[in-house]
């Protein structure tokens, strides 16, 4: 019986209850539903109570807040403090570790060290030590016929000797260089003495010349003022005289400039500079064919230079010919590899294309209703 009653009783109460929200939904509905009086009328009571609700609970969090974010500071305070002292022991335990360590484990005390020690390559001898090592056996494979033990240091030699080589061609054409600037400032040199013993000698000739001009003129001057004095007693034989003298003049080798005159008795080389009528024309002739000759070789050598810098500069733009080859050939090989590559990615696009359409057209293929729609928005809730 009294089950039988609790029952009831239960039942009433979820019947009310169902009741309760029963009417509480119309009314919500009438309200949500109606855009009239949802639009136009608002509850100002409801909505200073809920404004109300809203603030006491925005209060109560933001208490509750500050004290979790006190319980927090505290809390990582005591964390802090708590790790800070962990780490103190931890480092203290590991200097310990590490002294017990470096007194009593030291690798070398260790019974195998001898298998991971670093400097074991360094203490153990080579493979082989010489072609007469006994250690070698003919199952070691450490002895071949035709190996050049001794191919580094032959190279390294080779490439020492070569550098050697190539500076001392450096060296001997520098000094090459300097050798022939010094014959062609040697060569200029000589032929301004030349020219300045020309010019002294031509002076000379031209003092000397007017020396005798002015002793024959000076001469004359006093043979006439003597010829005035003494003309009228001895004029036939001034005047014999006079014609000897004119002959002797004629006849000898001041006037008739015979080289023969010039030559001095001191050597060959030698001239008399007051007799002296300059260098006869073979002279002349042998010192320009002397001079047309320096020139010729001169030339000469100047066109074997120019040579050899046309060669060393051929040299060079055959060597620049060849590495534009090279980057040519890199260059196409790297165009090569781009096609390859947008080939490559153009196959992958089409798979993914592929891909695509097969989702879209084969595996997505349930598609949203209408009535998935139509199914929101039909209680309050």
């Amino acid at each position: 019986m009294l089950n039988s009653l609790f029952v009831n009783c239960q039942d009433q109460k979820e019947a009310l209850a169902i009741e309760r929200r029963r009417r509480f939904e119309e009314s919500r509905k009438q309200r949500i539903f109606n855009a009239r009086r949802r639009v136009i009328g608002v509850d100002t009571d409801a909505l200073g109570y809920q404004v109300q609700e809203k603030q006491e609970a925005k209060q109560a969090k933001a208490e509750q807040s500050r004290k979790l974010a006190e319980e927090v500071r505290r809390q990582e305070h005591v964390l802090l403090l708590k790790q800070r002292e962990q780490r103190q022991e931890r480092v203290r335990q590991e200097d310990e570790l590490n002294r017990f360590r470096a007194t009593h484990q030291r690798p070398e005390q260790s019974r195998d060290f001898d298998l991971f020690d670093p400097d074991a390559l360094k203490k153990a001898l080579p493979a082989r030590t010489g072609d007469n090592d006994p250690r070698l056996s003919v199952s070691g494979a450490q002895l071949f016929d035709g190996e050049d033990l001794q191919e580094r240091h032959r190279r390294k030699v080779q490439c020492e000797q070569q550098r050697s080589w190539l500076e001392q061609q450096i060296r001997e054409k520098r000094q090459a260089e300097i050798d022939r600037r010094a014959a062609e400032r040697f060569l200029e040199e000589a032929l301004m003495a030349r020219e300045t013993h020309l010019h002294q000698l031509t002076s000379q000739e031209r003092y000397a010349r007017e020396k005798i001009h002015e002793a024959v003129n000076e001469f004359n001057r006093r043979l006439t003022h003597e010829q005035e004095q003494q003309r009228q007693c001895k004029d036939r034989e001034e005047q014999e005289d006079n014609l000897a003298e004119i002959y002797n003049n004629l006849t000898s080798d001041i006037l008739t400039e015979n080289p023969d005159a010039a030559k001095s008795s001191f050597g060959p080389n030698r001239v008399i500079t007051a007799q002296y009528k300059g260098m006869s024309p073979e002279e002349i002739d042998q010192i320009r064919h002397t001079q047309q000759q320096q020139l010729e070789a001169l030339e000469r050598k100047r066109q074997e230079e120019a040579n050899t810098r046309h060669a060393w500069d051929q040299l060079a733009i055959d060597f620049d010919k060849a590495v534009m080859t090279k980057e040519n050939e890199l260059t196409r090989r790297r165009h090569a590899l781009a096609e390859q590559i947008r080939h490559e990615n153009r196959l992958l696009a089409l798979e993914q294309h592929r891909k695509i359409e097969h989702l879209d057209k084969v595996i997505y293929q349930n598609r949203p209703t209408q009535a998935y729609f139509d199914q929101f928005n039909t209680c309050t809730r």
